[in-house]
């Protein structure tokens, strides 16, 4: 896994020291263990103006999606888990040692992150936008209620949405792609970029410009 970018979501800044370093190299080897990724998706019509998914009457109230979707005709839908053990292991080190859970938790983010972008790359995608995820930018947190439903996530990869629109397994995710529009993970690409506040203090969620 790459460290860089596991201390990107520690938001740890400096040299790394030693015990970092050895309970980083430590939950690597227990995320990997412990993860069963399981993933499914959905390719489905976008219609615009407004931009909805008209099968199923989903509209986006969304500036960021009609920006980054204006000349999609389609999209993906796709959800991921790493399963239940993942949670379970970091609320036991939660109760016995808060710097590895906090560690756990991140190394655990990082690695569903990259399943996912790996998984994608297997797909016949051809172009298409980078993965927009609920709760990023202006797409509100409970949009994973619908897409949930729509996907039938429960039953086919045994993950659960709360009420406020999260996950249980909590190392679980959701993802909107645009199909036909080309447009990659940089800062530059990003409609957020001026009011980024990881682009203010130095720090990037995706590549380097």
């Amino acid at each position: 896994m790459n460290k860089k970018r596991i201390l990107e979501y520690l938001k740890y800044q400096g040299e790394i020291d030693i015990r970092t370093n050895q309970l980083i190299d430590e939950c690597i080897d227990e995320v990997c263990e412990l993860a069963h990724f399981k993933v499914i998706t959905k390719e489905l019509s976008l219609s615009h103006h407004p931009l909805c998914i008209p099968e199923f009457n989903l509209l986006f109230q969304s500036k960021d999606l009609d920006f980054y979707f204006q000349d999609c005709q389609k999209c993906l839908i796709i959800a991921c888990t790493l399963g239940i053990q993942i949670d379970r292991k970091i609320q036991y080190y939660q109760h016995i040692d808060m710097s590895k859970a906090v560690i756990f938790d991140a190394v655990s983010s990082y690695y569903l992150e990259k399943c996912c972008d790996d998984y994608e790359k297997t797909l016949d995608l051809g172009v298409h936008t980078f993965r927009f995820a609920p709760g990023y930018g202006d797409l509100p947190l409970k949009l994973n209620i619908p897409l949930s439903q729509l996907l039938k996530i429960d039953k086919e990869i045994g993950v659960f949405i709360n009420d406020g629109g999260l996950f249980i397994p909590m190392k679980s995710m959701l993802g909107i792609i645009g199909l036909g529009k080309a447009c990659q993970k940089t800062c530059l690409s990003c409609i957020r970029k001026e009011q980024c506040e990881l682009r203010k203090g130095g720090l990037r969620c995706y590549v380097k410009d």
